[in-house]
Order: C-alpha cells, then structure tokens, then sequence
C-alpha cells in the first residue's frame, strides 16, 4: 500500500505544476553585460529549482566521499567485535566442554576485538591453568591486565588459580589488592578462606569463616567442620604450655565450646597436658552435655569415654554425674556410653567388681570395641590372662570391623575449591 500511496502522491504533484505552470507569471530580465536575457518566471523558477537539486546533490556527494574511510573503518570494526564475540562464545562452549587446546586457540582469535579481548585472556588464562602451562597462563593474565575492565575479575581468577596451585601468599596478595580498593566478594572470600587453610594462617582462616557464616554463604555442616579442624590445629599449636592452651581456650566462644567435637578435642588435650587442666576438660564436656541424654548424638556419646579420663575432682562426683545422666539416659547407644564411663571411673579407682558390672551391663546393652578394651584392661589387672586375650581379640575385631570406630582426628580440609557446597 505504500507505493500506491506515493505513486498518488507523485501524480498530484504532477498534475499541480502542470496547472500552475500554465499559467504566465510573466517575465524575468537578466542582464549580463552587454547581454540581455529574457526569460518567463516559470522557466527560471524551474532552473531555480533544477540547480538547487544539483546543489544537494553534489554536497551529497562530497559527504559520502569525505565519509567513507570512516565509514570503512566501522565496517571493520564492527566485522572485527563480531568475529571477536564469535570466537569467545566459541572459546567459552569449549572450555565449559573441557576441551581446553581448542579453548585457548578461540581466544587468541577472540583477542582481534578489543571489546573481548579481556575476558578472552581471562578464559585463555584457565585454559592453560587447566592443562597446567603456567607460563602461557601468566602471559595470558598479563594480556587482560591491558584491559581495565576486566581487573577485578584478573584478580579473582588469578588468585583463584595461584590458591588451586598452592601458591597461597601470591594468592592473598590478589586479593589484598581486590580488597585494597574497597570491592568485597564472597567469592573472593571463600578464595582467601582456602589459602589461608593452605598456608596454616588459622586465625585469618576463622575470621574468614565467620564472615562467611554471617554472610549465609558458607553451609552450617561446612562451617562447624571447618571450626572444628581450625580450633583443633590452634590449640594443637598450644598444648606445649598449658598456660597457652588455657587461655586460648578462654578465647573460644562459648556457643562454640558447647560443640561435641570442639569440646572432645579440647578434653582430650587437657587430660594429656595434666597439670590441673583435668578441670577444664570436665567443664568442657559437662557444659557440652547440658543437654538432656536423649538428644546425644554419636558425637557426645564419644565424650564421655573421655570424661571417665578426667582425674581433677574426686571420682565419687563423677561417678555421681553419670548415674544421674543413666537415670535419664534411654535404652540404646546412649546408655551403653553411660555405662561404659561409669565403669571406666571404676575401673580408674580399682574398683574391680563394680567396674566388671557396669562393663558387662554396657556390653549386653551395645557390643562396642572400647567396652570390650575396658574389659580386657580389667581382666589384665585382675590377672585374668585368659579373659584379657579373650577380650583383647573381641576388641581388635570390633575396633576392625565396627562402623563406629571413626577417626577422631579427620584431615583439615586443604585445597577444598567449593566451600559453599
């Protein structure tokens, strides 16, 4: 319908100047020395008009001939980002594929476009860093470094894979600088986080897991782990002067100190340490065990063995404390435990035949490997050569086969990549 409304158009532009043009206006006298030229007004508007189209015309055409080197230079520039966009969406697809050569190669293709060039190093960079040629993985960071754009995601991606090669002060110096211009990321956090448990900087690495906590970017089960491993290690560094383990004890807040497997581990170098650091040790399991012993886990149950260790107050008020928590304890595992530390208590105090009866009852109730160790420890005291062997066998079979004999002490989580996972 459109060229039917300008052909319209046209024909009633046409028929207008036909009847205007009919019409005489009169004429126009040009004097040109010693020339005279006489013309109707309708013809000299007509060349008015002619001229001035020539005019626009060529004004046209010197614009477009002063234009076309920049036109040239836009159509270059234009065909170059999208061979350049090309080539990172390609260098992306292959890197998220695994194919990390051909990753590598379609960046150094998309380095034609100066709009992706940087985030094509930054993909050439973990590519290399994925088929571990570290020198090109340099050379290609030092390329994104060209493009300020791209700076905070230079620093995270290399402090990410100087962390992932264990280069942890390079990597903390990434992000001192990221940091240093006051640009705060969780995931530069959880970065920091897993070099500084590389580099054993626990302090650094607890502040980091706080933050992350507060944050909710850190998993509850992955943080208490990660307190747990770190305050280990901390007060592992202080069991040489119990005067040092004391006091960072102290520094542990008391939410924390409530947790089974903190409070176990800091019992356990308590009663080790001796010198009257028993007492601690037993506040740290009573104030762990507040709870009611229907809602002990495995991990509280694991503290009792060593309560039973703790030598600071008399055994008659352990030995109370326990019997109260029996009165309260269920049938089952928890029982077991209770009946297990109350005959370990006895059995400290050579109480032989109260320890046998607590012992055998737990046994009866739970046939675990530390009852039966309890049990052969009695029989050898007592002299009892064929039920200590007995029971010795029993227990290296259980300490082999049962599912409750766990480590205690399992690995620190070095080079852990997904702390929020």
């Amino acid at each position: 319908m459109r060229w039917l409304g300008s052909a319209l158009v046209l024909a009633l532009l046409a028929a207008v100047t036909a009847l205007f043009l009919k019409t005489s206006l009169g004429n126009l006298a040009l004097f040109v020395p010693p020339y005279r030229i006489d013309v109707s007004v309708n013809l000299a508007l007509l060349a008015l008009v002619l001229m001035l189209a020539a005019v626009y015309w060529s004004a046209r055409a010197v614009q477009k001939m002063a234009d076309f080197p920049e036109q040239v230079r836009l159509y270059r520039a234009r065909r170059e980002e999208v061979g350049g966009n090309r080539a990172l969406v390609e260098s992306v697809k292959n890197f998220l594929e695994g194919r990390f050569a051909r990753a590598e190669k379609s960046a150094r293709a998309a380095q034609s476009s100066s709009s992706t060039a940087g985030i094509a190093a930054l993909i050439g960079a973990r590519a290399a860093h994925r088929m571990q040629e570290y020198a090109r993985r340099d050379e290609w960071l030092e390329n994104a470094e060209r493009d300020a754009g791209v700076e905070t995601a230079r620093l995270l991606t290399s402090a990410e894979m100087l962390t992932e090669q264990r280069e942890n002060d390079a990597a903390l110096s990434a992000i001192s600088r990221l940091q240093g211009e006051g640009r705060r990321h969780i995931h530069a956090m959880r970065i920091a986080l897993s070099a500084n448990l590389q580099g054993g900087r626990w302090d650094e690495a607890l502040k980091a897991v706080r933050l992350l906590e507060k944050r909710s970017a850190l998993h509850p089960v992955a943080a208490r782990k990660l307190k747990h491993a770190i305050y280990r290690e901390l007060m592992i560094a202080q069991s040489h002067d119990p005067a040092a383990l004391e006091a960072m004890w102290r520094l542990v807040p008391e939410a924390e100190r409530q947790l089974p497997e903190i409070a176990l581990d800091a019992a356990r170098l308590f009663n080790e340490a001796g010198t009257g650091l028993g007492r601690l040790a037993i506040e740290a399991i009573e104030a762990s065990l507040q709870n009611p012993p229907s809602n002990w886990d495995q991990s509280s149950r694991r503290l009792l063995d060593e309560y039973a260790r703790a030598q600071a107050v008399p055994a008659r008020n352990q030995l109370e404390r326990v019997e109260a928590w029996l009165q309260q304890a269920p049938t089952g595992a928890t029982r077991a435990a209770l009946l297990r530390a109350a005959g370990l208590i006895c059995l400290r105090e050579q109480l032989w035949g109260k320890s046998r009866a607590y012992l055998l009852e737990s046994l009866a109730a739970e046939s675990h490997p530390e009852t039966l160790l309890a049990l052969a420890r009695l029989a050898d005291a007592i002299d009892d050569g064929e039920d200590s062997a007995a029971y010795f066998k029993r227990a290296a079979l259980g300490f082999a086969t049962s599912p409750h004999f766990v480590s205690d002490s399992p690995p620190l989580w070095r080079g852990q990549r997904d702390l929020g996972n």
